[in-house]
């Protein structure tokens, strides 16, 4: 129970409170959650914070904006802590749509991905990584990417909608509490910035 605990704390700290505590136009937000996902599910830790910030400073440049702790928040669900689950996961799905395309590559058995994510556990944190990110692209490059890939897109897809309802709904919330409706609360307590691509000017 007090790992579960541990879990849901670390949970609602990196992921629900962004939200909960985040006044940035809703169109914002919801892009922001679909950029994180999308570095998030990619073999790339390590990497994956820096590539999140590029991204903002490019789409910055269109004049497209998105939130940017949004975007980080998403990008942490793949940390050191469940690297394991999710490259194991990466993997077995680009094996089967290699297997699909008769593309050839290197198999890799479900006890050398286990015995490699003890021998990862057993090593200080950098050691640990450093032995994941030779294993990877050594020995599961290509299945990888691709798994990565065929699983982060789709979910970063869905995190735009998911994320618009889900806000939405908690926003409404808050807006009773404070006795207004949703519009009325939006034009108090969201940031002026309107849409993807304008911002009002004062």
């Amino acid at each position: 129970m007090n790992f579960l605990r541990t879990i849901w704390r670390i949970i609602h700290k990196q992921i629900i409170l962004p939200f909960q505590e985040s006044y940035a136009p809703i169109h914002e937000v919801c892009l922001g959650t679909t950029i994180g996902l999308l570095w998030s599910m990619t073999p790339l830790v390590g990497v994956q914070m820096y590539l999140g910030l590029g991204t903002w400073l490019v789409l910055r440049l269109l004049r497209i904006r998105f939130y940017l702790p949004i975007a980080i928040a998403m990008i942490w669900i793949t940390n050191p802590v469940t690297v394991p689950f999710f490259y194991s996961l990466f993997y077995w799905i680009g094996k089967q749509v290699l297997l699909l395309f008769g593309i050839p590559f290197q198999q890799i058995s479900f006890d050398t991905l286990l015995a490699i994510s003890k021998e990862s556990e057993s090593m200080d944190l950098i050691s640990g990584l450093y032995h994941w990110t030779i294993f990877l692209f050594d020995k599961m490059g290509l299945p990888m990417f691709v798994g990565g890939f065929a699983f982060g897109i789709p979910l970063a897809l869905l995190g735009y909608p998911i994320t618009y309802r889900l806000l939405n709904s908690y926003r409404a919330r808050r807006a009773q509490e404070e006795g207004m409706s949703l519009q009325e609360w939006e034009l108090k307590h969201v940031r002026k910035e309107v849409g993807l691509f304008t911002a009002k000017t004062p």
